[in-house]
């Protein structure tokens, strides 16, 4: 595949991809300074900034008339010092998501905001069908990031190192730069949807100086699946969906499709 850039084709898919760039690496200077982290596999300390990974939006996500959906996770698995768009994009062109619940969600969540969640779960195509259409556009239309950006390379990195995220956010120096809001302001999003951070073992102090209580307006839940928001960001109301973790255990449809549906666009759905 052609290099990863040559991807973003529009002036401000480059300007906002050199931003985002340049965030990352004055954010890995601050994290070149941490303390060496010691690998539970092998009981060996690394550099803690050989476990960053940076992350970002992909192509079409600044398209006119796009809705520019975030997707905030807690960790990557098994990227170390990489730059998980470039990688992302790379697994895109002969990568079959129906295998992968993370992948599947995603693509289904997007695919329910683009149509405001006039289809049925039922009807909505398959994850592989809705990436190969948009492998075909060059139109990928959200971003993805995650609160720490060290990788989870462990031989159980399928459970969430708390432990890691943690040291990520505390190496982070958030409360003398905040390198997250930064990121998400770089990414101005229209909708953000958060993958259950709060009260699973995230530092409640790093996460309050990234999401303010007092900015966050509760709308409506579904069934205890899903909480929407309207956050104010930096002048701006975003709408913010926090679901389950995006590879846990159970339904697709009842879990995320439905939850993005009904929440953001009620009155539009017509089944």
């Amino acid at each position: 595949m052609r290099n990863c850039d040559d991807l973003f084709v529009t002036d401000i898919e480059k300007q906002k991809r050199r931003e985002i760039t340049e965030l990352m690496a004055q954010w890995k200077a601050v994290i070149g300074k941490a303390d060496k982290i010691v690998f539970p596999d092998d009981n060996k300390a690394y550099d803690a900034l050989s476990y960053f990974n940076a992350d970002g939006f992909f192509p079409g996500y600044y398209n006119e008339g796009n809705t520019k959906v975030l997707f905030i996770g807690r960790e990557s698995r098994y990227v170390s010092g990489g730059d998980r768009i470039e990688n992302d994009l790379a697994l895109f062109r002969s990568y079959n998501p129906n295998q992968s619940s993370y992948w599947r969600r995603l693509l289904y969540m997007v695919y329910a905001i683009r149509t405001r969640g006039r289809l049925p779960y039922e009807s909505i195509p398959y994850a592989h069908e809705i990436l190969a259409d948009m492998n075909a556009r060059n139109d990928y239309g959200f971003a993805i990031m995650n609160v720490s950006k060290y990788s989870n390379d462990a031989e159980d990195g399928a459970t969430a190192d708390f432990d890691l995220i943690n040291r990520f956010l505390a190496d982070s120096g958030l409360a003398e730069r905040n390198f997250i809001r930064e990121e998400i302001a770089i990414l101005d999003p229209d909708i953000i949807i958060t993958a259950n951070l709060w009260e699973c073992g995230i530092c409640a102090d790093a996460l309050e100086k990234i999401f303010p209580a007092n900015d966050f307006m509760h709308l409506r839940s579904r069934k205890n699946a899903a909480t929407l928001y309207d956050f104010r960001f930096e002048g701006k109301t975003i709408k913010l969906l926090d679901v389950y973790h995006f590879s846990c255990r159970g339904s697709d449809r009842d879990m995320f499709y439905n939850p993005v549906a009904e929440l953001l666009f009620s009155g539009d759905t017509d089944w």
